[in-house]
């Protein structure tokens, strides 16, 4: 996970950069930049990825910690270690649920910014998209665990 992360924070690093190079580069040649909005898109992607960063370390850490001092009280009460390692640990199934989540909730992210693309300026409308979008995509998982409980 942390690989994930790292790489998401160095690609919208790279699209800040890149998004910098082409504004003056099209300055110091007198052209009009390709955007026609306000903000570059790196302005607007790059803060929505740092404050999603920072919810889901504090997410992370909270859960960390919660489980550990959960494990430390099963211990306390005189369970075994092993037993309680078992308990907190997530099955097969858990685990290709929450894998299934992140496909779909991320297929339903990469068509909401495709269709943002495509639907150029960068205004309240492309927020609207992405909100229907990941909205969407949670209908989408809710429907597939519908399905697999039947």
């Amino acid at each position: 996970m942390k690989k994930l992360i790292t790489s998401l924070l160095i690609a919208a690093a790279t699209v800040r950069g890149i998004s910098k190079c082409q504004a003056m580069s099209a300055t110091a040649s007198n052209e009009v930049p390709a955007t026609t909005t306000n903000g570059s898109l790196g302005e607007i992607i790059l803060p929505i990825l740092f404050i999603v960063f920072l919810v889901f370390m504090l997410v992370s850490m909270i859960r960390y910690f919660l489980d550990y001092r959960l494990k430390n009280k099963l211990i306390e009460r005189g369970m075994a270690e092993q037993l309680s390692a078992y308990l907190l640990e997530k099955n097969d199934r858990e685990k290709q649920n929450e894998a299934i989540k992140l496909a779909i909730l991320f297929s339903g992210l990469g068509v909401g910014l495709t269709t943002v693309y495509f639907t150029a300026p960068l205004d309240i409308h492309s927020l609207a998209v992405m909100a229907i979008s990941l909205g969407l995509s949670y209908l989408a998982y809710s429907l597939y665990l519908k399905k697999q409980n039947k």
